[in-house]
């Protein structure tokens, strides 16, 4: 019977010593949580405050792009891709001719394609019968892009490849070669743009900036505008090649920028 008693005590001090260590734990849990004291919380909230800012610049453009398909039908693939290599010999060799760089001039894509004719189907009741297709022939095919940094002459060459018998030329068209440099310029004014207005608009509030919260970006995009090149009417030839308007690019950024208030 003592033993019984001792025994029940001693079950008694355990519960009563693991509910005393679990509501300590408890209460210093919720302590914890009162405080903000986990990581990534701050007891204290930042204020913070976002200036826009807009840059632009223009540029005018420096490169103008010919997007060239060549294209051959023969009755066998041999003779159509010898009648297309043939042609591709003769543009770049024009090409070289007028100074455009291997680097500059770059092969899309191209290939061998069957043509088909289903002939003739007499049809009297439906649906009409249809004829197996015969391959008729064949049709070599390849694209090239050239890039001409002159951009005055881009008219010019085109008129030169469509006296080779190249008549499928698209283009120019006029672009800026080294374009992230341009964007960059007018994220650097935008940037420049959003801090002046930071701090004129910081001394009206009275209020001290602190570091840097957040930073985004918008990119406006390019936008082309025409500009016309006037030549005196005695120096063209009648024959000679319009000199095309190649335009301007106006290059935008919007940026805005978040700082924390002191």
């Amino acid at each position: 019977m003592e033993t019984f008693l001792k025994d029940k005590k001693v079950h008694i001090l355990v519960i009563v010593l693991l509910v005393a260590v679990s509501l300590f734990t408890i209460a210093k849990f919720v302590n914890e949580v009162k405080s903000n004291k986990f990581i990534g919380h701050s007891s204290q909230v930042v204020n913070t405050i976002s200036f826009s800012g807009k840059g632009e610049v223009t540029a005018v453009s420096d490169i103008a792009s010919l997007n060239i398909n060549l294209t051959k039908d023969a009755a066998t693939t041999k003779e159509a891709q010898k009648l297309l290599n043939d042609s591709i010999t003769k543009t770049l060799s024009y090409l070289k001719e007028k100074k455009i760089e291997d680097k500059d001039i770059k092969s899309e894509y191209g290939g061998l394609t069957p043509k088909y004719s289903y002939g003739q189907v007499s049809c009297f009741t439906y649906p009409c019968p249809q004829n197996d297709p015969k391959i008729i022939g064949y049709t070599a095919s390849q694209s090239i892009v050239v890039k001409i940094r002159d951009v005055d002459s881009a008219s010019d060459i085109r008129t030169g490849l469509a006296a080779l018998g190249v008549t499928d030329i698209n283009g120019p068209t006029f672009s800026i070669d080294n374009e992230d440099s341009i964007k960059d310029q007018a994220r650097a004014l935008a940037i420049k743009d959003a801090q002046e207005k930071a701090e004129v608009l910081a001394k009206e509030l009275g209020i001290k900036l602190g570091s840097v919260a957040n930073f985004s970006e918008n990119s406006g995009g390019n936008t082309a505008y025409p500009m016309y090149k006037t030549m005196a009417a005695e120096s063209v030839s009648s024959d000679a090649a319009p000199v095309l308007p190649k335009g301007e690019n106006k290059i935008t950024s919007n940026v805005t920028i978040t700082y924390e208030i002191k």
